[in-house]
């Protein structure tokens, strides 16, 4: 599949959310347009291995959960834990994707298939941009050939946009989010449930019937609740709650 969208000198694209949904889209039609039919959780393991051909391991990559995901450009030696958590390396080659181990308990699915499709993203739109063997950029000298994504920027509600850095983790987590939750699947279900109150949208005041709405449209596509209150939000399903000043 081959993006053309426009881009940096250095290989960073510059990209709207309107453009990663249309990226999304495309992934699906070509890997698996059955999610496009009705409203079902991806196969992102599935997609990573079999579409993108990335090897993911689980990997105890520090004693916290501070670094979640890493995806790797090119060979590199990583710090890690050993089974017995004692200070070891792991030696990562292009298309090794690093998953912590924290992530494979059972209460962390959601949170560990979005970490994952985040890694696809990152494969997805930032090979051009940390690949030393790509001669049609201008490339940093100091550009790390991996990607290790903290738990503060995965699935993070607003992202501060001043570096490159900055962007490649919102594009990721835009298109994460877009390719777990598509668009048009995602308007059907977000929509019904929200008409089931009567309304055309929420306002962003949490109450009882905002949880709710939210816990149903998570569990339709198995993703953490942060996640699709942020896609509700960033497709106006949930919005502002006006409030009137009045002066007498």
């Amino acid at each position: 599949m081959e993006l053309r969208y426009p881009h940096k000198d250095n290989g960073m694209y510059i990209l709207n959310k309107d453009q990663i949904d249309d990226i999304a889209a495309m992934v699906h039609k070509e890997y698996m347009p059955h999610v496009l039919e009705h409203t079902q959780p991806i196969d992102i393991d599935t997609f990573a291995a079999d579409g993108l051909f990335l090897n993911v391991k689980n990997v105890t990559l520090g004693f916290t959960d501070s670094v979640l995901g890493v995806t790797a450009f090119g060979d590199e030696v990583l710090p890690c834990l050993d089974e017995m958590f004692r200070p070891s390396e792991i030696k990562v080659s292009e298309g090794m994707v690093l998953l912590h181990t924290w992530l494979m308990g059972y209460e962390n699915r959601a949170r560990r298939r979005f970490t994952l499709a985040h890694e696809c993203a990152h494969w997805i739109l930032h090979r051009k941009f940390h690949c030393p063997d790509n001669k049609n950029y201008t490339f940093r000298t100091q550009r790390p050939l991996l990607i290790a994504c903290r738990s503060d920027n995965i699935e993070k509600k607003y992202h501060q946009l001043k570096t490159d850095e900055d962007w490649e983790e919102w594009q990721a987590d835009s298109l994460a989010a877009a390719l777990l939750m598509p668009l048009v699947p995602f308007r059907w279900t977000a929509g019904r449930l929200v008409q089931k109150c009567g309304r055309r949208y929420l306002t962003d005041k949490v109450n009882r019937e905002y949880i709710e709405i939210v816990e149903e449209v998570a569990n339709e596509f198995k993703v953490s609740k942060t996640a699709a209150e942020i896609r509700m939000k960033q497709l106006g399903f949930i919005r502002k709650e006006q409030r009137y000043a009045f002066s007498y």
